[in-house]
């Protein structure tokens, strides 16, 4: 089956899709426009998007997802995006109230319609919601971190004392000795520092040997699901020391259900907060080279 054609009955050999073709592989010919290569697409869709009689057919793409793009008076101004980008904040207070599914649904839709490198789309996403998973997953993770503390300050023990050299996973990572016991000690009395009882847990997991940009995909979709999720009343927190756990723990990952040689890059908690900011915070001024 072609992943890519050309309606030859609708082209006007208008010349758009030539120009917007990313791959170059559409050419105008007698009578219409043709793929001339379509083993190459990368289903962007491009041509499709700025058709104005649909000629092209991507067999493989939801055309009803091919809706017309929103005036701009339906857009938010730029005050406002800004606005929403400054208000997001990382909320480790949280209400009981559990998600309702048809909002986590627009999270991952928001995450769905991110940029990827090649358009490859290699991203996984794992909601877990049902407490007893929750419990488990932070409990797993808090005991690792743990139990990595005492290496970590035997290992520099050894190296001020001994001269032994630190190894290089464990180099920079004595700011977490205390952050890490306190993190346990906390949890056995039912304290969570972890995920601050969050009813919801996002993890992105993907195939490395997928990807053209492993190291950006992920993120550029989890900002966007976490400003989705601003929008919707819900507070996210990225949840970085489950990433650290998911990379040494096979345990954790089989649980998870993360298949193997799968990297887990980002996760994050969302939840109604239970926390009201007041004000938008500030920053350091952004390091800009001008050329």
């Amino acid at each position: 089956m072609r992943v890519v054609e050309i309606d030859k009955n609708l082209c006007t050999l208008c010349g758009i899709c030539e120009q917007i073709c990313v791959r170059g592989i559409i050419a105008l010919g007698q009578d219409s426009a043709e793929i001339t290569d379509d083993s190459v697409c990368i289903q962007c869709g491009h041509c499709r998007a700025v058709c104005p009689v649909d000629a092209p057919l991507l067999p493989l793409l939801d055309h009803t997802e091919f809706t017309p793009v929103a005036e701009k008076d339906d857009l938010p101004t730029t005050e406002q995006f800004m606005n929403l980008i400054r208000s997001r904040r990382s909320i480790r207070q949280y209400k009981k109230t559990p998600i309702e599914k048809e909002k986590i649904d627009k999270i991952i839709e928001a995450g769905r319609f991110a940029p990827t490198g090649g358009n490859l789309q290699p991203l996984h996403h794992i909601v877990v919601t049902t407490p007893d998973v929750i419990d488990t997953v932070r409990n797993m993770t808090i005991d690792l971190l743990e139990a990595q503390a005492e290496l970590i300050a035997e290992a520099y023990r050894k190296h001020s004392e001994e001269g032994i050299p630190l190894p290089a996973a464990f180099v920079g990572r004595d700011r977490y000795i205390h952050v890490w016991r306190e993190m346990a000690r906390l949890n056995r009395e039912g304290i969570d520092r972890l995920f601050y009882k969050a009813p919801c847990l996002v993890i992105t997991h993907l195939n490395p040997l997928e990807a053209v940009t492993p190291d950006v995909d992920p993120g550029l979709a989890a900002s966007q699901m976490t400003l989705m999720a601003e929008t919707l009343g819900l507070g996210t927190c990225f949840i970085g020391f489950l990433v650290f756990a998911l990379a040494v723990s096979k345990q954790l990952r089989e649980i998870l259900q993360i298949p193997e040689g799968h990297r887990t890059p980002l996760s994050f908690v969302a939840g109604y907060p239970d926390v009201d900011f007041l004000k938008v915070v500030s920053r350091n001024p952004a390091r800009v080279t001008w050329l």
